[in-house]
């Protein structure tokens, strides 16, 4: 919780603290202290264990001053064990931290914790004498301090979550889901350090020092271990995150490369044909609104579509200009050679593994639902969703625009056409798709022009190159 915290978080921390008094109230008077002597061991060592806690490889600090507050819940009652938490928690803020919003949050989130663990423990049989009076003391240790570790942590990390905005779940499993195992091993271990007080008394409890010590060295090994592979991991995703960013940028650039090669080889078409000039880019635009309204909503496969149908007649740079430009009907030669403009369009673009799959769009761009297409023949949905899109697209702007051979015709001759071919020439789904779209067509060809779809990329480039 570092800086000015949020109207939420000094809210949650008001409640928290506002509980843990309560809390505080409420163990004293269910179970107040009845054993001077072993209450005053555990307030030092739990004050002791403060002055040597050890931070967290995130936020916060940890010691083994839970050992003491465990033991208290199991043996003595809810009154000393939120006595102990208490002493804990000024500990640290005297020797660790000296926040005092800290202060008034440890000490709700402590007090409610134990006497969470109290009540947890308080439904377990009295224990006896011997192993069986152990094992009661062991369990009472496991549910008492899984109660209290369980509140503890859980307070916690709504408080940070609140405090950085992450999700407090994740809060939780990055914080504290890999301290469960260390936390239950105290937890029992204070079980049998409260059998060990209940054959020993006071002088079993200052033996237990040395285990206390043994425990926080541990603990503390670990979490160092534990810090340090954290952090190491750490860099490392950053560095793959840096990676990953500039990879993509490399990626943007090169693909707005590629998109430029793809205007000048659609404008060096045009610039040999101009009576079809922006017709590739007027059913590329068509293509992807119809892909839309088909469904479509992946970005890569409608920018496959546009660049398909931007490109089909890419391999008309393979047909002699005798033949592109003739006024007249084609011979039947040179029909021959008109239809090997897929396959040759097919093999510039594949060159280009950014192109392949629009490709496969200007292979089949001449191929017919019915089967009676060129050149494979491809019948139904063999065919490219891309191509059966474009098949509809074309035939409408070649229909609707002027031609060196006639003028245009009304969009309403295009929809008669394009009605008459489904189930043929065309898909009858891409074909019920364009008749929803027909009405907005037939208003922009009306009224002549209509904007042009561009890919983000492109579009980005030209709004730099605008402001610039």
């Amino acid at each position: 919780m570092v800086g000015k915290p949020s109207r939420w978080l000094r809210v949650f921390i008001a409640l928290v603290f506002a509980s843990g008094a309560v809390a505080f109230t409420a163990a004293l008077w269910w179970q107040p202290p009845d054993d001077a002597a072993g209450l005053a061991v555990l307030l030092i060592l739990a004050a002791a264990s403060e002055r040597f806690a050890f931070r967290l490889y995130r936020d916060g600090w940890v010691s083994v001053a839970f050992a003491a507050a465990v033991l208290a819940a199991v043996w003595l009652g809810a009154g000393p064990t939120v006595l102990v938490e208490t002493a804990a928690v000024l500990a640290g803020y005297a020797f660790t931290d000296r926040s005092k919003r800290k202060l008034l949050f440890n000490f709700g989130q402590a007090n409610v914790a134990g006497l969470a663990g109290a009540l947890a423990a308080w439904p377990l049989p009295p224990p006896t004498e011997g192993i069986t009076g152990a094992a009661v003391l062991v369990l009472g240790g496991l549910v008492a301090g899984g109660a209290m570790f369980l509140a503890s942590s859980l307070l916690v990390s709504v408080a940070m979550a609140l405090d950085s905005g992450r999700r407090a779940d994740a809060v939780f499993l990055s914080n504290f889901g890999w301290l469960v195992p260390h936390y239950l091993a105290v937890a029992a271990a204070s079980g049998g350090f409260a059998a060990v007080y209940a054959n020993l008394g006071v002088p079993g409890l200052l033996v237990l020092v040395l285990p206390l010590a043994a425990s926080r060295y541990a603990m503390k090994q670990v979490i160092d271990k534990t810090r340090e592979n954290v952090l190491r991991l750490e860099r490392a995703n950053d560095e793959l995150r840096t990676a990953y960013v500039e990879i993509r940028q490399m990626s943007e650039r090169l693909a707005e490369a590629y998109r430029g090669t793809l205007e000048s080889l659609v404008a060096a078409l045009d610039m040999r044909d101009q009576e079809t000039r922006g017709h590739s880019a007027r059913v590329a635009a068509h293509a992807v609104e119809l892909a839309r309204e088909l469904g479509v909503r992946d970005e890569e496969e409608l920018a496959m579509i546009y660049q398909g149908a931007l490109m089909h007649d890419v391999g008309k740079i393979g047909v002699p200009d005798a033949i592109l430009r003739k006024n007249g009907p084609l011979t039947e030669e040179e029909w021959e050679f008109m239809r090997r403009h897929p396959a040759l369009g097919y093999r510039i673009l594949a060159q280009v593994p950014y192109l392949r799959p629009a490709a496969r769009i200007v292979l089949a761009h001449h191929e017919r639902w019915d089967g009676q297409g060129y050149p494979r023949g491809l019948k139904g949905e063999q065919i490219p969703l891309g191509a059966r899109i474009f098949a509809v697209c074309d035939t409408y702007d070649a229909v609707v625009s002027d031609r060196p051979y006639r003028k245009g015709q009304p969009p309403e001759a295009a929809l008669r056409e394009i009605l008459a071919g489904a189930g043929t020439q065309f898909d009858p789904k891409v074909v019920e798709a364009f008749e929803a779209l027909y009405p907005r067509w037939e208003r922009e060809t009306v009224e002549g022009g209509r904007p042009i779809y561009l890919p983000q990329s492109v579009a980005r480039r030209e709004a730099r190159r605008r402001a610039s």
